[in-house]
């Protein structure tokens, strides 16, 4: 009897701490996410971007506009010339190594003969603005005028601000190219690729908004939020560092969003998502944020198997349609793989 209450006793044990471990309640009380969804501001955002881009006054006050400055600035967008695409790279402050080999390659803005390319680096800062990494960063702002920094704290957790001030800047301050590519600054970029891509995107759309076929009153304004797209569940495991609890994202799935590595946004769409963004609660992971604001905001991420989650094995054939891969680190073999890639036959 001592033996078999001893094994119960443990037995009970272990489940609960698998219980709790794996955060098993919060998968079972989680809410349906097709049924449920109602993340704040819980009212139809269309009719309220509508009145904000048109210069109205909304109906209802922001509620998440995020209290940073612009440390530097760029006369990037100082031009009257219509931009045919700006890159945005969202990078860390000790990572020159990264933006000097982005410089080399897909970084460089007279690459395209004929199109109009501009790139800006975004930053945090650190809590020491005396540091000698601000200090290096100060002279590399000097040489080169192509680093926006802002004054939050640049750790993981805080993505969602790096991303939404980034966009603020652009609508404040360049909101007239006709496309936005944000990328991390471990990505391999093909310009040429996405400039392709994007072209027979807008000739789809124009096409589908010309058709007799299309519905009456669809949106047909060339909406495009494109790059890698997951549909998947939150974490609720303990240990996990993307681990979400109920109260802070009670429901059993995230709406579809496109990995934060690169995407790629249409210039009505960048608007759209920022204006969005104002009436939509604050959320960390900053893929996810987005993710939620567009289906807000009823844009739909598009996935396209030419942007690459994970780092694609490099081979010169295999890469002939890569738009974006994951994971370059290295930064002479990103100069390496982008050279070769970009030789003139």
């Amino acid at each position: 009897m001592r033996l078999t209450k001893y094994k119960v006793f443990v037995c009970a044990c272990v489940l609960v701490c698998v219980y709790y471990f794996f955060g098993v309640g919060d998968y079972l009380y989680s809410k349906s996410f097709d049924n449920e969804f109602d993340y704040p501001l819980n009212v139809d955002l269309k009719p309220i971007v509508r009145d904000v881009l048109s210069g109205r006054k909304p109906r209802i006050a922001p509620i998440n506009y995020y209290p940073y400055r612009f440390l530097s600035n760029s006369g990037k967008c100082n031009t009257i010339e219509k931009l045919d695409l700006f890159i945005i790279v969202k990078s860390a402050m000790h990572q020159f190594g990264h933006r000097s080999a982005i410089r080399q390659t897909y970084g460089q803005e007279n690459l395209i003969p004929g199109r109009i390319i501009k790139t800006l680096f975004f930053l945090g800062i650190d809590n020491n603005p005396k540091s000698d990494i601000q200090k290096r960063i100060d002279q590399e702002m000097a040489q080169y005028k192509d680093i926006i920094q802002i004054d939050f704290h640049d750790n993981y957790y805080n993505n969602t601000i790096k991303t939404m001030m980034s966009f603020r800047w652009l609508y404040e301050h360049c909101s007239t190219a006709d496309f936005y590519l944000f990328t991390d600054d471990d990505m391999y970029i093909s310009l040429n690729n996405l400039l392709d891509y994007v072209h027979d995107q807008t000739v789809k759309n124009n096409w589908e908004r010309d058709s007799a076929t299309s519905t009456v009153g669809e949106d047909k304004d060339n909406h495009l939020f494109a790059g890698y797209v997951f549909k998947s569940a939150p974490q609720r495991f303990k240990t996990s560092k993307w681990r979400v609890s109920l109260e802070e994202y009670p429901w059993n799935k995230w709406p579809p969003y496109v990995t934060a590595g690169a995407y790629v946004v249409s210039n009505k769409s960048m608007k759209v998502l920022y204006v969005g963004s104002l009436f939509v609660k604050h959320f960390r992971f900053d893929d996810i944020y987005l993710g939620i604001v567009a289906k807000k905001v009823g844009i739909v991420p598009k996935h396209c198997d030419q942007f690459h989650f994970y780092k694609k094995k490099y081979s010169k054939a295999d890469y002939a349609d890569v738009i974006a891969s994951h994971g370059y680190d290295d930064h002479d073999e990103l100069i390496r793989v982008w050279t070769e890639q970009n030789k003139v036959v």
